[in-house]
């Protein structure tokens, strides 16, 4: 039986908490109205649920109760806060549509946590099994983020938030693979012009962050089922490939060895 934990590793659990009331803060900010600080906060909140994981396994300190604490953070920050913020800046608009997709997307995001969790050590490290609970609250925060700072006020915007958080959610729970990037190997050597393109594209993001972000993230979460599709074509163009081989096989005369083969040996013996 493992020994019960007197303590918690103070490091990591700190950047989890300084994650979790960057999605607290952002249900708080919109329900004010600040919209564009909301945004930003579930930003803020991914950076630091990407450096606690870093922290524990840099400093030794991974804990059960450190992945735990985690996921409930994550729920928060990228499933409660998400779906709240964008109830408030435009599914409201939609009446009791609007808070269905809102807790359509909020659900989809417990049962992603819940799945990935039983799934650590047997999935494949090199994807994710639906969109990631992150990348799906960025996916949003981004829209709110990049209308708020650019003043749009084209009359889309509700009906682009209700289709954009219904396809986060769907994502989420689908059994469509995202890459997860884990195979990139950032400690070997890189050629010079690498470091330069990193760089521009920074210098880039810097020159117009909201607009850039979201359309970074909505890439990513239309590449998952653009890879798919293209898989399910290669598969059946593979099948058909091995289809046509197996009737040609068929239909193939048989040479005179098989022929010779095949013939009685009494009848052989006659000829």
């Amino acid at each position: 039986m493992k020994p019960f934990e007197r303590g918690i590793y103070l490091l990591p659990n700190l950047m989890t908490t300084i994650a979790l009331f960057a999605g607290f803060y952002a249900v708080i900010a919109g329900m004010q109205g600040q919209f564009e600080a909301g945004a930003i906060a579930i930003f803020v909140a991914m950076i630091f649920d990407g450096l606690d994981g870093r922290v524990a396994r840099m400093t030794n300190s991974s804990s059960a109760f450190g992945a735990e604490y985690d996921s409930l953070a994550d729920m928060v920050s990228f499933g409660l806060a998400p779906a709240l913020l964008l109830y408030q800046w435009a599914l409201q608009d939609f009446d009791k549509l609007g808070w269905v997709v809102a807790f359509v997307y909020t659900a989809a995001a417990a049962l992603r946590l819940a799945r990935f969790n039983t799934q650590v050590g047997i999935a494949d490290k090199r994807y994710f099994q639906g969109l990631p609970s992150p990348a799906a609250a960025a996916l949003l925060a981004g829209l709110v983020w990049m209308a708020e700072s650019n003043n749009l006020n084209t009359g889309l915007e509700p009906l682009v938030a209700l289709v954009l958080t219904f396809f986060a959610g769907i994502m989420m729970v689908s059994n469509v693979r995202f890459s997860s990037f884990k195979e990139l190997n950032l400690k070997g050597k890189v050629p010079f012009v690498t470091l330069l393109i990193v760089v521009l594209v920074l210098v880039i993001i810097t020159i117009k962050p909201a607009l850039f972000l979201f359309l970074i993230f909505i890439a990513y979460a239309i590449s998952g089922p653009v890879m798919t599709l293209l898989g399910l074509k290669k598969s059946r163009s593979l099948r058909r490939k091995n289809k046509r081989a197996e009737a040609e096989d068929s239909i193939k005369p048989k040479t005179s060895v098989e022929t010779e083969a095949n013939v009685d040996p009494e009848t052989k013996d006659k000829v």
